[in-house]
């Protein structure tokens, strides 16, 4: 029966994402292949390479995931580790709004902050503060994009410490080892593996 089903999400898998991948290579492969043609391989490669705009849109990728990366580690990592680690009250509710990014599409999540961010829209209609250049900006999509992708580090790093627990950091404690040692030492190289895929989890996904 779990062969069953392994074999069946596979293939879903194969379909809902191996297949329109595959399609997007081919068509940057051959450009006619929308018409029906495989001539002409690779002939848009040339052109491509020659655009001046290449350059600078690849950078301006690169930057703004970057800073998504450093911001959602930022953010993600101290909260990650409270709640890792200790007994906080609404713990659950933490879990339950930092779910929220993963359960809105990101069309609806976009359309929300143009909405709230734009000119003449609800921030502005409530404060009175016109945000609409921010928003539009690199800044402010590396802002959006964080709060929509932190949770990605959050989520990592707290059931990492969740699994792994205080034991080895404890151990350190009763050796002598300070709180902040015992956790520069012990409990964050434990996290490095968790840190690491969540980065890039958020790498992609900005």
């Amino acid at each position: 029966m779990s062969r069953v089903l392994n074999s069946l999400i596979l293939l879903a898998l194969g379909i809902l994402v191996a297949l329109p991948l595959l399609f997007i290579v081919l068509q940057a492969i051959f450009p006619q292949l929308g018409a029906g043609s495989w001539q002409g391989a690779f002939s848009a490669l040339p052109r491509l390479l020659t655009d001046d705009a290449l350059l600078p849109m690849g950078f301006g990728t690169l930057k703004v995931g970057l800073g998504v990366v450093l911001c959602s580690l930022i953010i993600g990592l101290p909260l990650g580790v409270l709640r890792g680690l200790f007994r906080l009250p609404g713990s659950t509710l933490w879990d339950l709004l930092f779910l929220v990014p993963f359960l809105t599409p990101p069309y609806i999540a976009a359309l929300n902050w143009t909405l709230a961010l734009q000119h003449n829209g609800y921030v502005q209609q409530l404060t009175g503060l016109d945000l609409e250049s921010l928003l539009f900006s690199a800044s402010g999509i590396t802002l959006v994009m964080t709060i929509n992708i932190f949770p990605v580090v959050y989520f990592a790093v707290s059931r990492a410490l969740m699994a792994s627990g205080q034991r080895l950091a404890l151990v350190a404690r009763v050796h002598g080892a300070s709180a902040w040692r015992a956790f520069w030492h012990v409990t964050l190289p434990l996290l490095l593996p968790a840190l690491a895929g969540s980065a890039l989890l958020a790498f992609t996904l900005a």
